[in-house]
């Protein structure tokens, strides 16, 4: 699994990285990344990030298969 962030429409609200910041960061600049997630997430997480992609108000985040 590999979480995407478009920076492009991405507005810096913070709402990623406060609410889950072993997945989320800031950058320096208000913008997220993304950090390493090291094994396949367990179902609690998976449905925590899922939330978060979904209350991203530029829908900025987006989660894609790898593998």
């Amino acid at each position: 699994m590999r979480i995407l962030i478009d920076i492009d429409t991405c507005t810096a609200c913070r709402l990623c990285y406060d609410t889950l910041p072993t997945v989320f960061a800031d950058r320096g600049d208000g913008i997220p990344i993304a950090l390493p997630i090291k094994s396949f997430p367990d179902r609690n997480l998976l449905e925590a990030i899922k939330e978060v992609m979904e209350s991203c108000p530029s829908n900025s985040i987006q989660m894609e298969e790898v593998g």
